[in-house]
């Protein structure tokens, strides 16, 4: 790596916007999709290894996979564990101090999201009967927040127990 991409890198790490949007994406989608990976290889690995008592194809064997509770709403295990643990591990490569409020984007956003919503918030948002919506609400905005407050707890934690 030459001098000139590295101070471009360290520019984006280090500056306090740039690196806010970095790590909101990453404490949102980022740790959503790394939590769907690692609860999808071993829901693989078992579903192959087991016989197919589904009735249907290989997708459907796999889905009915129990290690996908993890994943699943309203708890959301896996991506909340996810992001805590890539806000501790954010210390290494950012140096500014807004991981602390990535979870200022997506607040805002569930905030708007239920005050608009005609309907059953609670089911809707946070419940586990969410069947009416798909369970897309809890996925796509209140996943979000989760993970994304997660991901601040977790640097703050860092921060608090190493003070770096």
């Amino acid at each position: 790596m030459n001098i000139a991409s590295h101070k471009m890198l360290r520019w984006i790490t280090d500056s306090a916007i740039p690196s806010y949007f970095v790590q909101l994406f990453i404490s949102t989608i980022g740790a959503i999709l790394i939590a769907i990976i690692a609860v999808a290889i071993p829901a693989i690995l078992v579903a192959a290894m087991t016989k197919n008592n589904s009735g249907g194809n290989f997708v459907d064997h796999l889905v009915e996979q129990r290690i996908f509770v993890l994943l699943n709403e309203p708890y959301f295990i896996v991506p909340i564990l996810t992001s805590f643990w890539l806000g501790i591990a954010s210390h290494r490569l950012f140096r500014s101090t807004s991981a602390a409020w990535v979870w200022t984007v997506p607040c805002a956003m569930l905030s708007i999201s239920v005050a608009s919503w005609k309907g059953d918030v609670w089911n809707t948002y946070f419940g586990s009967q969410c069947g009416s919506s798909e369970c897309a609400y809890e996925w796509l905005v209140t996943l979000p927040l989760y993970t994304s407050v997660a991901y601040s707890l977790g640097w703050v934690s860092r921060r608090l127990c190493f003070r770096t």
